[in-house]
């Protein structure tokens, strides 16, 4: 999966904190990436950027 949408992710992930490039696509990084978010935020991780995790990513407190 790639687009706009992903890279709007990346670059909050990004911001952040988290070690992740920002190209637009969803590879392995960005699916491990979003695994740990979600664990971090104690939420099913499913690696899937899904309306809970969309919302988390700019809503939950930095560590």
């Amino acid at each position: 999966m790639h687009g706009e949408d992903v890279r709007t992710w990346q670059k909050q992930m990004k911001k952040r904190g988290w070690s992740l490039g920002v190209d637009g696509a969803y590879g392995a990084d960005s699916r491990d990436v979003c695994r740990r978010f979600q664990r971090n935020q104690g939420i099913p991780d499913d690696g899937i950027v899904g309306p809970t995790t969309w919302r988390l990513s700019w809503e939950a407190p930095l560590p």
